[in-house]
C-alpha cells in the first residue's frame, strides 16, 4: 500500500513540472559562451572599426593602418540601430574618390530594413535602388561583424593618389 501511495506522490509531482514548467526562447551563444537572442541583439551600434586586408595611409602621414577609422574621420558616427520589432535604421558613411581624385567623404540615405537572427547570424534585408540586399553579420555579446573577403576599398599610391584597391575587409559594429 505505501509503494502505491509513493508511487502516486511520484507521478502527482512528475505530472506538475512537466505541466506547469514555462516555456523558454530558444538561445544560442558566441564563442564566448555569451547569450544571444533578439531581445540580446536590440540597441544601437557605432561603427569602431573598418579593418581593411591590405594597409592603407589615407590621411598622408606616412603611417599606414588596417584600420580605416584611424586614417579618416569619414566614417564618424555610422550607426546601426536594431529595434525589437524587426526593423533596423542604418547611417551609409565613408570615404569615396571625387571626380577631381581627391577623397572626400560621403553621407548616404539612411537605409531602413528588416532583421532576422539565426543562431549567432544577424541578417539585414534593406532595398537599395530597387535591389533587395542582404548583409550578414556574425553577433557577439556587444558586437556586430560583418567580413566582406573580397571587395574595394579607398587607398592611396604612393605619391597619396587615391585610388580602389581590392581587399578583404571587416566592419565591427559595438554596442
Amino acid at each position: 500500500m505505501k509503494t502505491i501511495k509513493f508511487s502516486a506522490l511520484v507521478i502527482s509531482i512528475l505530472s506538475f513540472f512537466i505541466f506547469s514548467s514555462c516555456y523558454i526562447e530558444p538561445v544560442d551563444s558566441d564563442l564566448f559562451g555569451n547569450l544571444i537572442n533578439p531581445a540580446s541583439v536590440a540597441g544601437t551600434y557605432r561603427m569602431t572599426a573598418f579593418n581593411t586586408g591590405i594597409p592603407t595611409d589615407l590621411n598622408n602621414d606616412r603611417i599606414a593602418s588596417t584600420n580605416q577609422m584611424l586614417e579618416t574621420t569619414c566614417f564618424n558616427e555610422s550607426t546601426i540601430v536594431i529595434n525589437p520589432d524587426g526593423t533596423f535604421t542604418a547611417t551609409s558613411k565613408g570615404v569615396d574618390i571625387s571626380a577631381a581624385s581627391t577623397l572626400n567623404c560621403f553621407s548616404d540615405p539612411d537605409y531602413t530594413g528588416t532583421w532576422t537572427l539565426n543562431a549567432t547570424v544577424l541578417k539585414l534585408t534593406y532595398i537599395d535602388s530597387g535591389v533587395v540586399v542582404d548583409e550578414l553579420f556574425s553577433v557577439s555579446t556587444n558586437s556586430l561583424l560583418c567580413s566582406v573577403p573580397q571587395g574595394q576599398v579607398v587607398g592611396t599610391t604612393a605619391n597619396n593618389v587615391p585610388i580602389f584597391i581590392n581587399s578583404s575587409y571587416n566592419i565591427v559594429y559595438t554596442k
